[in-house]
């Protein structure tokens, strides 16, 4: 993870700590020019206050700060990096759009990666596993891959909720116990629902899994398992929600596979049980026998 990576993190960091992560962020490649005392003011913390935000770091010290901070500005320059939140311009060819999709993708999947805990997937997966009823709280663009997770859920015998109301949602929050597990999916962390929703799992024992940036659980403490996603979307100075899509739809399909092989036994002989009388119509005429055509579909998902 880069130097600029880690303060835009900003793990464990003091409100000081803060200012001057800020500060650097915005200085980039113009830090290198600065000293130490010049820094210190225009973050507006004390010389010694530099000092142990380098060693936060991991630095020896400012000097080592200007190096890596140039390096990551020197790599930047020269990986190509796509504009996330507009990554292409009037009049560009579809061959141009392309390349430039695949690395909105790439660039979001390798950040999310980074910051993705595995052990925080399998904790969640894990609630999941033992969860009598899984309901899903989430609202506007990110409803899309919450219903195909719902569904997903469903197809290895899971019970599962996802409905797109608040209203709907509230009640659904009313009525769960602390054999529910809550799947809330905030990229924000600022989602309309949560300020309703969240005191009410709270207060029926709900445990609850947060999908969304690091600042938006931040926003939301108290919940028992965070999956972070990139953070690098603007909220609104943005073409749409290229981004924070498909780092929302990476998580689930992650989180997805790990309960399935958690449980791999029985989610796959529910699939096995569960293909035949869910075939399409035009499929169901055929000669193979039920358990026959079961095999003959398993071996195309394997």
């Amino acid at each position: 993870m880069d130097i600029k990576r880690r303060m835009e993190l900003a793990e464990g960091f003091t409100p000081a700590e803060q200012q001057l992560a800020g500060t650097v962020l915005a200085l980039g490649g113009r830090l290198h020019g600065l000293t130490i005392k010049e820094l210190a003011r225009a973050a507006h913390v004390s010389i010694p206050s530099v000092h142990r935000f380098c060693k936060k770091l991991g630095l020896e010290g400012f000097k080592e700060l200007k190096v890596e901070v140039a390096r990551a500005e020197e790599q930047q320059r020269h990986s190509g990096d796509v504009d996330i939140n507009f990554p292409f311009n009037a009049g560009e060819s579809a061959d141009a759009v392309l390349t430039s999709m695949a690395q909105v993708y790439e660039t979001t999947l390798a950040d999310t990666r980074e910051v993705l805990d595995g052990v925080e997937l399998d904790r969640a997966a894990g609630l999941l596993e033992r969860a009598a009823s899984i309901d899903i709280f989430t609202q506007s663009h990110n409803l899309y891959p919450a219903h195909m997770f719902c569904d997903r859920l469903l197809s290895i015998g899971r019970t599962a909720t996802c409905f797109e109301s608040i209203e709907s949602q509230t009640r659904v929050a009313l009525a769960a116990d602390p054999t529910h597990v809550a799947l809330v999916i905030s990229y924000s962390g600022l989602g309309p629902n949560l300020a309703t929703i969240l005191p009410i799992l709270q207060e029926r024992g709900v445990p609850t899994v947060f999908v969304g940036t690091r600042r938006g659980g931040q926003l939301n403490p108290g919940l028992n398992v965070y999956l972070h996603v990139s953070d690098k979307e603007s909220l609104q100075n943005r073409i749409t929600q290229f981004a924070s899509h498909i780092a929302v739809q990476y998580v689930l399909d992650s989180l997805f596979c790990c309960l399935f092989a958690q449980d791999y036994g029985a989610s796959f002989e529910f699939l096995e049980r569960a293909l035949p009388a869910t075939a399409l119509p035009a499929l169901r005429g055929t000669e193979l026998s039920p358990s026959e055509y079961a095999s003959v579909m398993l071996n195309r998902l394997r």
